[in-house]
């Protein structure tokens, strides 16, 4: 996981793709909850079972770094973004 998520961090510093559904409820949300503290990944970087998990896996980072966890109307919201808008491989 961390091999792939340093390849996204590489692939956003050499060219990044707008987000899908800008200014829309749910990717405004996706930008200001997944944002604070890093790049918004574009939702095509990963499948939506990939994106199932690393969800969950930054909820467990949120908490450490003090901030939030997201409400399940938020987590709901989120997921339904990256899963309309996942890559498929």
């Amino acid at each position: 996981m961390a091999l792939v998520l340093a390849a996204l961090a590489l692939a956003g510093c050499v060219r990044r793709a707008p987000l899908p559904e800008v200014g829309t409820p749910a990717a405004t949300l996706y930008q200001q909850r997944c944002g604070q503290c890093h790049v918004a990944y574009n939702p095509r970087t990963m499948t939506a079972a990939m994106w199932d998990l690393q969800v969950a896996r930054m909820q467990g980072k949120m908490l450490q770094a003090g901030l939030p966890a997201l409400s399940d109307a938020q987590r709901a919201a989120i997921l339904g973004y990256l899963t309309r808008n996942a890559g498929t491989e």
